[in-house]
């Protein structure tokens, strides 16, 4: 029996992806104890041939799932959910890569503690080789178990964000998942926004270790880092997916704050997107968010919530108070000018 089923959504990672699988393959844990479940989403370079090489090198451990048309990272993963047999659930983006002490260290609180999910801490990596980090390199901290079975704990967890707000550098029992329902949007970019605050009110058992065992590759040309308007206005299209789901699943009244501060978070985030990303920052997409903001949070919220954002950094507290307070067209590009200044 696995105990740990890997995920990893591929597009056009043929430059990449043989390095986040031999990073698997070399694991400590041993191949024995390890499914690797390749999605490969439409690529249109060669890709697969690339993940075909590994499943003839690892058969028993190796499953390749071809989809014809690209449906984006959410879909790919929710199909490798069908797929896995082990108990715990790990999502690796195709470009990234992992110590080889990763999912050893990741497992061992399992036997010792009740846990739904164990997060490790992430290195930051602009490097096209695989070079490990030193044993002092790879402290972030301590490790803690953290019981969060109360709405007070919970809603501490979501401000917090605790379990960070990615997919990936964690195992999920897959239980947990699955009872509730806790898939990513399909055809959609930033699906992570969406699925982490639900993932950080339904876990109970959460241990944390305190050591960097995931490489984040930040490279230019991935999906979040390039300049496509799409792709970013799909960050709205889930603020406002994701408020509808929070009221079918009954959460609005008990974590109403906790969810409103996601949801300004999110929207910080978006206009940051827009200065820094676009030589012409666009005006309408500015109002979308606005208005998308206005339909959904009242006034005197607003006005609770600028306390919260002024204790954070100058360009959140600016871009906060843009939507805060309305602005038009040449306010806007006030804006915009005052953001890169503080950079």
């Amino acid at each position: 029996m696995r105990k740990i089923s890997i995920i990893i959504p591929c597009y056009n990672v043929a430059s990449y992806v043989d390095r986040c699988i031999r990073s698997i393959t070399v694991q400590s844990m041993g191949m024995e104890h390890l499914e690797i479940i390749c999605i490969d989403d439409a690529s249109t370079d060669d890709t697969w041939e690339h993940l075909k090489k590994w499943e003839q090198a690892f058969p028993e451990n190796v499953l390749l799932i071809r989809q014809d048309v690209n449906r984006r990272q959410g879909a790919a993963r929710n199909l490798g959910l069908q797929y896995a047999s082990a108990d715990w659930i790990a999502f690796v983006d195709a470009d990234d890569w992992l110590e080889p002490d990763c999912f050893e260290q990741m497992y061992a609180p399992v036997g010792s503690y009740a846990c739904d999910v164990v997060v490790c801490g992430i290195a930051a990596d602009n490097s096209e080789s695989m070079v490990y980090l030193k044993e002092e390199e790879k402290s972030c901290g301590n490790d803690r178990y953290i019981l969060s079975d109360t709405p007070e704990s919970k809603k501490k967890m979501l401000i917090s964000k605790g379990l960070n707000v990615f997919a990936w550098a964690k195992i999920i029992r897959k239980r947990l998942l699955l009872e509730h329902q806790l898939f990513f949007p399909e055809g959609l970019v930033y699906e992570d926004n969406y699925w982490h605050p639900l993932l950080h009110i339904y876990a109970d058992y959460i241990y944390v270790i305190g050591k960097k065992l995931y490489h984040y590759f930040m490279r230019a040309s991935s999906t979040v880092h390039t300049v496509n308007t799409d792709h970013h206005l799909d960050r709205i299209t889930i603020q406002m997916m994701k408020w509808e789901d929070y009221g079918r699943r009954g959460l609005l009244q008990e974590y109403h704050g906790e969810l409103i501060f996601d949801f300004l978070w999110h929207a910080v985030a978006f206009m940051k997107t827009l200065v820094f990303r676009y030589a012409q920052p666009s005006f309408s997409h500015y109002q979308l968010q606005l208005e998308v903001i206005c339909e959904r949070i009242p006034d005197y919220t607003m006005d609770a919530f600028a306390t919260v954002f002024s204790n954070f950094s100058d360009i959140d507290r600016v871009c906060f108070e843009s939507l805060h307070h309305s602005l038009d067209q040449a306010g806007f590009q006030a804006f915009v000018k005052q953001v890169r200044q503080i950079v």
